[in-house]
């Protein structure tokens, strides 16, 4: 029963070409099992049709013991299979249950001899364990590869790194006395100021003294002057008092009876006089000491004469002299004259000279004479201007009034206008005050209004205070920005925020603003945020917006394919395979092959092989054998060496024979050599080559005419690979014998003269002309 069995395929040459193989029979004595197993082993043996010393000298074994195998001795299962392989190139090769029921019978044999039995379960494990550490061998080279690489490429960015801290440190070098320079020209000018501004305080004090005796010494004059008038005009009759007043009676009166329209032309006197100092000082008296809305008539009266100038000159005073309520009572009456810009010199000046406390009660008494615009412009310059401490102050007089939301105001223009360091100094002092409310609103303001850059030193400066959580709150509300701000923003920022913001956009973004995201990282040369971005895209989105997303990178610089090209040479391998199985799910076939091709052909082969390995464990057609045998069937011969590489790398036998019969077994001899040629150029990948070399030496042997071959051996020489050419020529020695050898003896001499031809003679000799030449 056991016979039947092991038929085979190729019955019809049971025993092969050429004379009948004859073996000697068995012992009667052998048990059943190896009965069986000698049965059906001699029954393949004999398809092979040669004799057994024949096949001992093919295999390199002893006769002897062939002929013992053959005759009830239980061989190792290598002589076994061995056999079967012969016979598979002989083209009668064994159907997989023949094949089967063949090692079943060895095992049941081997079991009837223990020791047997024992030392091939060993041998079974062994192997396994053999194949194993050869899987585990192909990993570590390829990690080792991948390590060196990426150990060069650190070695590369620290060599920069290294460069740009000595020209950092060389510049610092050339700032810092730059610096001390200024720092002693700033000590001087400073000193200078403090001498000066002694000298301002005293010539404030005799200014004052001086302007004091000028108006006594014009009284005098005037008086001197009235008099002479009325004694070169004897006999006047008019009334004495009808005289126009004095300067010092204007200055005395002013604050009681005068009227407006009388100090206007009193002011319009002195300044046709040329007397402009005690016209100013006109204005300042009557503005402290007259009621507002008198104050707010003379300030339109002037405006009307021309006399701007007198008139701008007593605001600031009135703001030092006179109470909040009245300072914005009079900004109420100069809106309803039209004199707005008035108001804005009482808020400058309320900035300039006010302490805090009345700064906030300003702000209070603007909101209530309805002159909201108002309050907001004084706490926004204050906010701009006035020290930390001085804002802190406001701000807590404000919060503690009935015009809260006033102290946001202030807050908003600090944040847009303030250095940096202050907002982080604003911050902690509003926190010690208490202010939460605030100060969150400073974050707030800051988060949305400062540029990118401004916000990461922010964030940095936050973090460094121990403010994480104020961090955090300003990291997380600028990230709804806009598109362009968010591309700063990330290339400001440092390690996880950066992927932290590349993360929250893919899964919030709309694919519109996430193509021009990664669009613009690419341009500005930051291909890893593009690669991330896209990535994380999509493998969090659905098909839909996946689709949307790829449709928008088409038209936008540099265009879907270039992305997606860098993004595959910028990924790690597992990381580029997700990518292409996503976008073979989802349809994007053309897109899937852009990142198969530029990760295959492109790369490391160490990176390529990992990459292959991921398909192939995610079940991705690319990693199956007709898909690779189909991408190499388009590409040229000679460029095929890195995918070869990577096959070998990642364990995948079959699919580089596969790759060789469908590609090297029908092209030009010539495109062979380039292979060869390219191989040799990867010679820093060692022994991996060569076993890729070996295949396709293999396969070509086998399948190539002799014609082919031995041209092929002459190309290779030609070409300086000596070695290739030499493993050929053995290789095909060993399998077509002796016509190998003479067809290419016949290549090698093809082109020499022979010694006994016709032309060998006769190369020199003139032809002989025809019979009419």
């Amino acid at each position: 029963m056991h016979n039947a069995q092991v038929l085979t395929r190729g019955e019809a040459a049971a025993t092969g070409p050429g004379r009948p193989v004859t073996l000697a029979p068995l012992k009667d004595d052998l048990p059943p099992e190896k009965r069986a197993l000698a049965e059906d082993l001699r029954k393949v043996f004999l398809q092979l049709g040669v004799s057994v010393r024949r096949y001992a000298a093919r295999r390199h074994l002893d006769a002897s013991s062939v002929t013992r195998y053959l005759s009830g001795r239980v061989p190792p299962w290598d002589f076994v299979a061995g056999v079967i392989a012969d016979v598979q190139e002989a083209q009668v090769p064994l159907t997989p249950q023949a094949e089967k029921a063949l090692r079943d019978l060895h095992r049941a044999a081997q079991k009837s001899n223990r020791r047997s039995s024992e030392v091939q379960e060993l041998q079974d494990r062994l192997a396994e364990a053999d194949e194993e550490t050869r899987r585990i061998t192909t990993r570590q080279r390829a990690l080792e590869e991948a390590l060196l690489d990426r150990e060069g490429r650190l070695a590369r960015v620290r060599g920069e790194c290294r460069n740009l801290e000595s020209r950092i440190d060389e510049q610092g070098l050339t700032h810092r006395a730059e610096v001390n320079l200024w720092q002693g020209v700033y000590a001087e000018l400073e000193e200078e100021c403090g001498d000066l501004q002694e000298q301002v305080l005293y010539l404030q004090e005799a200014l004052a003294v001086t302007r004091a005796e000028l108006i006594a010494a014009e009284d005098r004059c005037h008086r001197l002057e009235s008099r002479l008038e009325t004694l070169q005009e004897l006999g006047d009759s008019r009334p004495e008092d009808d005289a126009a007043p004095s300067i010092v009676a204007l200055l005395e009166e002013a604050d009681r009876r005068s009227s407006v329209p009388e100090l206007v032309r009193a002011v319009g006197d002195l300044e046709l006089r040329t007397r402009k100092a005690i016209a100013s000082e006109l204005v300042r008296s009557a503005s402290q000491s007259r009621t507002v809305e008198e104050v707010a008539g003379l300030l339109a009266g002037l405006r009307q004469a021309g006399f701007d100038a007198h008139a701008q000159t007593a605001l600031p005073a009135m703001v030092m002299t006179r109470s909040v309520d009245d300072t914005s009572a009079l900004a109420r009456e100069l809106i309803r004259e039209d004199l707005e810009d008035y108001v804005l010199i009482l808020v400058q000046a309320s900035v300039k000279f006010h302490q805090p406390e009345d700064v906030a009660a300003f702000a209070t008494a603007l909101h209530r004479v309805d002159l909201p615009q108002h309050a907001e412009g004084l706490l926004g310059a204050a906010a701009v201007v006035r020290p930390v401490a001085d804002l802190v102050s406001v701000a807590h007089h404000l919060s503690a009034g009935e015009h809260g939301d006033a102290a946001v105001t202030a807050m908003t223009a600090a944040a847009a206008h303030r250095p940096v360091g202050d907002l982080v100094t604003l911050s902690i002092a509003l926190r010690d005050a208490c202010m939460e409310p605030v100060a969150d609103a400073l974050q707030r303001a800051a988060a949305e209004r400062r540029p990118a850059s401004h916000v990461a030193e922010f964030i940095r400066a936050l973090s460094l205070h121990g403010l994480e959580q104020d961090a955090e709150a300003v990291f997380t509300r600028t990230q709804v920005r806009s598109v362009g701000y968010l591309t700063s923003f990330v290339l400001a920022l440092e390690g996880w925020q950066a992927r932290s913001v590349l993360w929250d956009a893919a899964a919030s973004r709309p694919g519109d603003d996430l193509a021009v995201l990664i669009s613009e990282f690419h341009l500005a040369g930051r291909a890893q945020f593009a690669a991330s971005l896209l990535v994380r895209a999509v493998c969090t989105r659905d098909a839909g917006s996946v689709r949307e997303l790829m449709t928008a990178l088409v038209p936008m610089a540099p265009g879907a394919e270039s992305v997606l090209r860098s993004a595959s040479r910028s990924l790690p391998p597992a990381e580029a395979a997700l990518l292409l199985v996503r976008l073979e799910n989802y349809g994007l076939t053309g897109h899937a092959d852009t990142v198969f091709q530029s990760t295959v052909h492109d790369e490391l082969v160490g990176h390529a092989g990992h990459f292959i390995t991921a398909l192939a464990e995610a079940g991705s057609r690319y990693a199956r054998q007709d898909a690779l045998a189909r991408y190499a069937g388009e590409m040229v011969v000679s460029t095929l060496a890195p995918l070869m590489l990577a096959l070998d790398s990642a364990s995948l036998g079959d699919h580089l024979d596969t790759i060789i019969r469908g590609s090297c077994l029908q092209c030009p001899v010539l495109d062979l050599r380039l292979l060869a040629k390219r191989l040799e150029a990867e010679s820093s990948y060692g022994q991996r080559v060569e076993r890729v070399e070996r295949r396709v030496e293999y396969h070509v042997v086998r399948e190539r005419s002799l014609d082919d071959l031995a041209a092929l051996v002459g190309v290779l020489r030609s070409a300086g690979l000596t070695s290739q050419a030499t493993r050929l020529t053995d290789e095909a020695s060993v399998v077509h014998g002796r016509a190998f050898k003479e067809r290419l003896a016949r290549e090698e001499t093809k082109h020499e003269q022979k010694v006994m031809s016709r032309s060998f003679w006769l190369s020199d000799r003139p032809r002989r002309r025809g019979k009419h030449a």
